[in-house]
């Protein structure tokens, strides 16, 4: 394929276009999370079968009075009960972890198959190939685009970019990346979620580069997932929805995370931003291609604009914007004379201990020198301003042998030329489709060899789940029980052998939880259909406090081998 990308429908897709309103449309949210303040027994809530709908409970708490500023709490709800601790600890990780490391729920560019050798340009071809330890060329490698579902227990080091990872007793299994084949998210077909390996750091690219490495290939010789990855690049999901803030009939939801086509940007994070005045078009670019500008994440938020006051109405709100907070900076000392969308500054650069101050990443201080932008100022961008996150100076150099920001902008508007044409999820006249979690925007069924999202069989029985929920957290009535599916009588049966903690309630579901550390989002649970008679440990296990049950899955989940 050449390095450019036409879009063209593949085998499987639907033969018409979904339907799609002529105004912006959002389906339900499933993810956000809301407190649950003491309401009077006479006023009903908004509820269906799945719990409360906190998120009609947020928007009318915000018309009663007036104004909301809150921590996030969603305790009937099964995503949050199950992820939001382990979020939680995921997100604080994220802040000391490398930027190159790869991310879970994000898309990469991988080699399926061993990597003998390394990768060079070959100088005949003009393509980026293998060089074996034999000094023969032995052609491209076997690319496709995947989603990472695990990361490696051992730490990674830089030099793993470009050498295989100190060996360890258990292998790739505890230094590699799972990662899984990218099936087409609006195909039935998702068995290329089944076709998985653990790599080395070595044989994983970032996606937003693909047209670096895939550059002079026929598209007849690229494997279907490169595609499927490029049709989600006009795609942004938010992650870890943990306060509410707002005046009527406005409100903002801040989060720990957001997904920008293939990666999970954070807060902390350091992003390259789009040039200003850069315009992207088939074949044809406006402005200059230089990435100069960055940007410091400071905090991540939904906002609503004109809250709806009607409890019925399937809309929220007659806008919703993702947007990104921070202070951002540039190494074009002319830029920041000139200011432009960012404003003037003084062109005094940052001296070295306030750019290693400034900069999470190590050594992004060697990038400059460094000049603030907008004065100093904090500033607001939307999804559209986002070219991807920055890398630190050495890593950025192992991998695409450039000392620049600039080594993947092509890349990332093609991709998100490709997928506004192909992604029928994309309402009319917008450019981006927004995902309640990762799960549906990457329109997944299984991650880890579990099933997930709603289409999941767990789904079909809310009320049970809302029951064992309950249950966990201390009630423990009759009624729940039954519900529950849990008999009420107590006793070990004659000539059975029963594990206590695989029949209990939640301790059920402990493979999920693999998902749940991922920050993928839309996790489902693992049900049991046994009738069988419960154990004085099966009842007891269904005693647990919300902190010991969390754990308790988060334990038996780690010792789950998912090979």
């Amino acid at each position: 394929m050449s390095h450019r990308m036409k879009p063209g429908r593949k085998p499987g897709r639907p033969a018409r276009a979904i339907e799609q309103p002529s105004e912006y449309y959002r389906p339900k949210l499933i993810l956000i999370q809301v407190s649950s303040h003491p309401t009077p027994s006479d006023v009903r809530l908004p509820a269906d079968k799945d719990g409360p709908e906190y998120w009609k409970i947020l928007v009318k708490k915000l018309k009663d009075r007036g104004q909301i500023d809150e921590e996030i709490q969603q305790r009937s709800n099964i995503d949050w009960f199950l992820t939001n601790e382990d979020l939680s600890d995921y997100f604080m990780k994220l802040v000391i972890d490398p930027a190159y490391v790869p991310r879970r729920g994000e898309i990469v560019l991988w080699i399926w198959s061993d990597l003998d050798g390394c990768l060079m340009n070959n100088p005949n071809t003009g393509v980026i190939e293998v060089l074996g330890d034999d000094n023969k060329w032995h052609g491209p490698p076997e690319w496709r685009a995947g989603v990472v579902t695990q990361t490696p227990i051992d730490e990674v080091h830089m030099v793993d970019i470009v050498d295989n990872p100190a060996t360890s007793p258990e292998g790739l299994n505890s230094s590699g990346f799972r990662v899984e084949t990218l099936p087409d998210p609006l195909g039935n077909d998702k068995s290329y979620s089944r076709q998985y390996s653990y790599v080395p750091l070595r044989n994983i690219k970032p996606f937003n580069s693909w047209q670096n490495f895939l550059r002079g290939l026929e598209r007849e010789k690229v494997h279907p997932s490169i595609e499927n990855a490029l049709s989600v690049m006009s795609s942004w999901s938010l992650v870890q929805k943990f306060h509410a803030k707002g005046r009527s009939p406005s409100l903002s939801i801040s989060c720990k995370g957001i997904f920008i086509g293939a990666e999970l940007l954070a807060v902390h994070d350091t992003i390259r931003l789009k040039p200003q005045g850069y315009e992207y078009t088939p074949n044809k670019a406006k402005g200059t291609s230089e990435v100069t500008d960055v940007m410091v994440i400071e905090g991540i938020s939904l906002h609503l604009a004109d809250c709806v006051e009607d409890p019925d109405d399937e809309q929220l709100a007659q806008k919703y914007t993702a947007l990104l907070i921070g202070k951002t900076f540039t190494t074009d000392r002319n830029r920041g004379v000139h200011g432009g969308a960012f404003g003037k500054i003084d062109p005094n650069p940052l001296s070295s201990e306030e750019a290693t101050a400034t900069f999470r990443q190590v050594g992004t201080s060697d990038y400059g020198p460094w000049y603030r932008m907008a004065e100093g100022k904090t500033c607001i961008i939307s999804p559209d301003y986002v070219v991807g996150r920055c890398y630190e100076p050495l890593a950025a150099e192992l991998m695409f042998g450039k000392h620049t920001f600039s080594y993947d902008l092509s890349g990332v508007m093609e991709g998100r030329n490709f997928s506004q044409q192909v992604d029928e999820r994309i309402p009319l006249d917008n450019t981006w489709f927004w995902g309640d979690n990762r799960v549906e925007t990457l329109g997944l069924t299984e991650i880890n060899g579990t099933e997930c999202g709603v289409s999941a069989f767990q789904r079909e029985s809310p009320e049970r789940w809302q029951a064992l929920i309950k249950i966990a957290q201390g009630e423990g009535s009759a009624k729940l029980r039954k519900i529950a599916g849990i008999p009420t009588s107590a006793g070990r049966p004659k000539n059975k052998e029963v594990d206590a903690v695989s029949q209990s309630g939640f301790a059920g579901v402990a493979s999920t939880s693999k998902m749940v550390s991922s920050a993928i989002g839309g996790i489902t649970l693992d049900s049991s259909n046994d009738d069988s008679e419960m154990t004085d440990d099966d009842a007891a296990a269904l005693q647990l406090t919300e902190f010991e049950l969390a754990r308790a899955v988060k334990s038996d989940s780690e010792d789950e081998d998912y090979a």
